[in-house]
């Protein structure tokens, strides 16, 4: 009976340091690829849904992006267990998530390389209502090639356009909203502890 009652003790303390030590990098994970699903650009839908969370163990997560258009679809933690969260406590002394875009155009899209900028054909406006949300127009066509989120500034006879601020990425990464993401979702867990 004794062993019976360790064995369950052991299962419970396993339980417990997966849930505190994972719980609050998973949260925070899954609430930066939503913020970045809203900031970044959105035409037809494909980059918003071609973000990933790699854990800590390795392994991609089982609701990873699609790639596929339409509106930005939750992307969740991948599933690990208690033993696989301290064998990585243990021997990178942090729970780390990756947070990674798998479009072949992420570069593009998150301004860190030019490019050259046409509007699909037959598509004029973004096909997402997140992506018509925050559509804005240039005067004129955008230079050839330039960062994503230049508009206007070049052939006065075409129309250039975005659906994302320039740099929003870098704005994002190095102005605090990721810091403040997992401020917000670690704080919540340690009140939940109390």
């Amino acid at each position: 009976m004794a062993k019976n009652g360790l064995f369950k003790l052991l299962k419970e303390l396993d339980r417990v340091a997966a849930t505190t030590v994972f719980n609050g990098p998973k949260a925070a994970a899954e609430r930066t690829v939503r913020e970045l699903q809203q900031e970044g650009p959105s035409w037809s839908g494909k980059f918003s849904n071609s973000w990933q969370i790699e854990s800590p163990v390795g392994g991609i997560g089982s609701s990873k992006g699609d790639g596929q258009p339409g509106e930005p679809r939750p992307i969740f933690t991948p599933a690990v267990t208690g033993p696989q969260v301290a064998k990585s406590v243990l021997t990178k002394d942090k729970v780390v998530f990756t947070i990674s875009n798998f479009a072949e155009y992420a570069a593009e899209a998150t301004d860190l390389v030019e490019s050259a900028f046409i509007r699909p054909p037959g598509q004029p406006f973004p096909q997402t209502q997140l992506g018509r949300n925050k559509f804005r127009e240039g005067d004129g066509g955008r230079q050839q090639p330039s960062y994503r989120g230049y508009v206007g500034g070049g052939n006065p006879d075409s129309e250039s356009s975005a659906t994302a601020d320039l740099d929003w990425f870098a704005s994002y990464v190095e102005g605090g909203k990721l810091d403040r993401a997992v401020k917000i979702e670690m704080d919540d867990l340690f009140k939940g502890l109390q």
